[in-house]
C-alpha cells in the first residue's frame, strides 16, 4: 500500500509539472509596434499590483506595491514583508512626497531629486510611470527588440536596460506580466500580479 501510494503521488506531482510546464499562452496576433504603442498611450488611468525586488550592493529586498497612476499624477504604496516599513510616493508635474512609515515626510520637485537627496542615487520613477506599461519614456530610445508579434521586450534608455516577458491582453492592450530594470548599480524586477481600472 506504501509503494502505491508513492506511486500515485509521483504520477500526480509529474502531472502538475506538466501542466505548469504546458500553461496554455494568450493567442497574440502580430501588430506593428507603432500600432501598439499608439493603444498603449491611451491608458491615461490604471492600477498596477504586484511585488518588486532590488538589488543593490549585492543587497537584495522584496516588497508588496501598488502603482495608481491617473494622468501625470501617480500614487505609488510599497510595503515590506508583514507590512513592515510601508512607503508611499505621492507625485505630481511639479512635486513629489515621500513618506516613510514613523518618519516625516519628504517633499521634492521630482522624485530623481527626492531619492539623491535621501539616499544618494537616482530612482527613474518618472521613467518608470512609462516603463511600467510597456511604454519607452519621452526621450530616445536605443537597442530596442521585438518579438513575432510585435511585442516591445528589451531596450535601452537614459542608462538603463528594460525587458519584458510573460505578457498578458489586458482590455486588448498585451501588457507584460515580469518587467526587469537593470543598471550599472541596480536591478529591479516587478512581477505583476494585476492590471486594474485601466482605461483611456
Amino acid at each position: 500500500m506504501k509503494y502505491a501510494k508513492t506511486i500515485l503521488l509521483s504520477v500526480g506531482i509529474t502531472f502538475l509539472m506538466g501542466c505548469a510546464h504546458f500553461k496554455p499562452q494568450p493567442s497574440f496576433k502580430y501588430i506593428p509596434w507603432q500600432e501598439r504603442q499608439a493603444k498603449m498611450k491611451k491608458n491615461k488611468s490604471c492600477v498596477i499590483n504586484g511585488k518588486l525586488s532590488i538589488t543593490h550592493n549585492k543587497k537584495r529586498d522584496i516588497a508588496s506595491f501598488a502603482w495608481q497612476q491617473n494622468q501625470n499624477n501617480y500614487i505609488i504604496n510599497i510595503s515590506g514583508p508583514l507590512n513592515l516599513n510601508s512607503v508611499k510616493i505621492t507625485g505630481t508635474a511639479n512635486q513629489v512626497e515621500f513618506c516613510q512609515s514613523g518618519q516625516a515626510c519628504l517633499r521634492a520637485k521630482s522624485s530623481e531629486q527626492l531619492f539623491f537627496n535621501q539616499f544618494g542615487w537616482r530612482l527613474p520613477i518618472s521613467n518608470m510611470r512609462y516603463w511600467i506599461l510597456a511604454l519607452p519614456a519621452p526621450a530616445k530610445m536605443e537597442a530596442a527588440k521585438f518579438d513575432q508579434y510585435g511585442h516591445l521586450v528589451v531596450f535601452k534608455q537614459q542608462g538603463w536596460e528594460i525587458g519584458y516577458s510573460d505578457f498578458q491582453s489586458v482590455n486588448n492592450v498585451d501588457l507584460p506580466n515580469i518587467i526587469a530594470l537593470q543598471n550599472k548599480k541596480f536591478f529591479i524586477k516587478l512581477k505583476i500580479k494585476e492590471y486594474s481600472l485601466c482605461s483611456n
